[in-house]
């Protein structure tokens, strides 16, 4: 679906992060990262069973407890 995507070509992009040990989703505009693949959203929204559940905002997601990022269409 998307062949040799790197996730600095998704900055600018709405995304959706798995994170661990987490049964919810993370959606959210990706607004940067770092080297240790810190992500930076805005428009963050906590997505439960398919529904946006809380709003957050801005937010940093440690890279080490990143499982997933998926583009969103």
């Amino acid at each position: 679906m998307y062949p040799n995507k790197k996730v600095q070509d998704l900055i600018g992009t709405t995304v959706q992060v798995e994170m661990k040990g987490e049964k919810y989703i993370l959606e959210g505009t990706l607004s940067g990262m770092d080297d240790y693949l810190n992500l930076y959203m805005v428009n963050t929204a906590e997505v439960i069973d398919g529904e946006k559940s809380r709003i957050f905002g801005s937010i940093v997601l440690r890279g080490n407890n990143i499982v997933l990022i998926t583009p969103v269409r």
